[in-house]
């Protein structure tokens, strides 16, 4: 395994949302974002072929907080990605709540320790910007990450492919 983190899926303490759990919660807010995204089908059928041909699952968290914009944008596509690839291999939880800490000084984690869930100051997540979506396999090792926005020019999940590819 090449990642900088030694990042397990056990690493992860507090309560999760399922995407239905999110989808009730946030939906109205969310609504259009969700409805209107389509993934492409080519690279979730080439992200399934890599997943069964390897005989591998995947495992996403992601990260995030319901104030921020990204995390409304990206979260539920996200969402509609894993309900799209429509695999057991494929598992998504979500973990919101996380507060910035407006007074941090340079160099101290921008969350907020005592408000944000204890994986937001953890530096085995690392956490920088939100959304983060961690990648896991089966086993529950650390497999890549998205950070706030898919790369430039490309979409989610082209960035999954890219983290399988190279990982699995």
């Amino acid at each position: 395994m090449n990642s900088k983190f030694d990042l397990k899926w056990s690493d992860l303490v507090s309560p999760t949302m399922t995407p239905d759990e999110y989808l009730k919660i946030y939906g109205d807010k969310i609504k259009r974002v969700y409805e209107s995204y389509e993934p492409k089908s080519d690279t979730l059928n080439d992200i399934k072929n890599l997943l069964k041909n390897k005989k591998e699952k995947l495992k996403i968290i992601a990260l995030g907080a319901d104030w921020c914009p990204d995390c409304s944008r990206n979260v539920p596509r996200m969402i509609k990605i894993v309900k799209f690839l429509n695999t057991e291999e494929v598992g998504l939880q979500i973990l919101y709540g996380i507060m910035v800490n407006a007074l941090h000084k340079p160099g101290e984690t921008i969350w907020h320790k005592n408000r944000s869930p204890p994986e937001a100051i953890d530096p085995k997540f690392d956490l920088k910007a939100i959304p983060s979506f961690y990648f896991f396999n089966d086993a529950g090792e650390y497999l890549g990450i998205i950070v706030e926005n898919p790369e430039y020019s490309s979409t989610l999940e082209e960035d999954i492919l890219k983290i399988l590819k190279r990982s699995i």
